[in-house]
């Protein structure tokens, strides 16, 4: 069983690209209709880009990590372009200019909204901790996806008879998507600006039948410990992060990576042929070749075509490094 959302998130692509192009056009329709000059239309475009981002935030809602709290970024630039147009179309006592006095304010009041959201989550971050553990009940395979944040993630082997088992502090909310399809995410805070709290998880998977694994991290440490478990298939997005992984022992298994400005080291056990195929934009790719020998599309174990326990790599990335031990 492999996680499938390609088809969904095609359909939220063209949705978004849907708000985009209408909020253009809106632009243009409502400057002529009301025959605002450029002196005091400008405005509009900060609208534009605020209710683009919103509409691309909500349909993307679903997936995100960061909840309803995507959309308050979107929702402030409204807010602020909102204020413009009112101040330039003379619907606003004061002028633009006389707008520009009062940002050092709202830029300290930013400030004290997050130094607050700071305080705020010391005070409260033990109490976030929550234990999960899910039973198997009679599964044969198994999917789960992983949404994480910024903090720190250890990914080991949970404990007999669970599917998955582990403690997740700064709180977890499990979403099934059909029979043995598993989402764990994050539990946002219901204050703006305080979900970007550091999690601390650490989850345990079953070794007990063959699993799929999707991570998406952000802003974090990883040590992803997969080598007790019959993983099929591993899909990794990385965002700023270091993150380490080791491989099953046994079994094949189909390893796709894409690491953004990250560190990224993949640890093949000894015993496990391995297939490599890189693309690395700006960043570098490094591959032990003393067991992996180059060949016309990557590297690869000698012994790769026959092996039974042996892993497929295809791995690309953008401004960062990744290493295959």
């Amino acid at each position: 069983m492999t996680w499938n959302s390609a088809a969904s998130e095609s359909r939220d692509r063209m949705l978004s690209a849907a708000v985009w192009i209408i909020s253009l056009g809106s632009v243009f329709l409502v400057q002529q209709y009301f025959g605002w000059s450029w002196p005091e239309a400008w405005p509009l475009w900060v609208l534009f880009v605020g209710v683009g981002t919103l509409g691309s935030a909500v349909l993307g809602r679903a997936r995100s990590a960061f909840g309803i709290w995507g959309t308050w970024w979107p929702l402030a630039v409204i807010a602020v372009g909102v204020v413009l147009l009112l101040s330039t179309t003379g619907n606003l006592a004061l002028a633009p200019d006389e707008l520009l006095a009062w940002w050092p304010l709202a830029i300290i009041g930013i400030g004290v909204w997050f130094l607050i959201g700071a305080v705020f989550a010391r005070r409260t971050s033990a109490a976030q901790a929550e234990q999960l553990s899910i039973p198997l009940a009679g599964l044969t395979e198994a999917a789960v996806k992983l949404s994480f944040g910024g903090g720190e993630l250890v990914v080991g082997q949970a404990e007999p008879g669970k599917l998955v088992s582990g403690t997740f502090e700064g709180g977890v909310r499990q979403r099934t998507h059909g029979v043995g399809r598993l989402e764990l995410e994050p539990f946002m805070e219901t204050w703006p600006l305080w979900w970007n709290r550091p999690l601390h998880w650490q989850v345990g998977l079953t070794s007990e039948i063959p699993v799929s694994l999707e991570l998406h991290t952000g802003a974090n440490r990883s040590s992803i410990d997969l080598s007790a478990l019959r993983l099929r298939r591993l899909e990794l997005h990385t965002g700023a992060s270091e993150t380490h992984v080791r491989l099953p022992e046994s079994g094949a298994t189909e390893v796709r990576a894409e690491a953004g400005l990250a560190s990224l080291t993949i640890e093949v056990p000894q015993g496990v042929a391995a297939r490599i195929r890189s693309s690395v934009a700006l960043g570098s790719a490094t591959v032990d070749e003393a067991r992996f020998s180059c060949t016309m599309d990557g590297w690869a174990s000698p012994d790769y075509d026959t092996a039974t326990n042996r892993a497929d790599l295809h791995l690309s990335g953008g401004l960062g490094s990744i290493r295959v031990a």
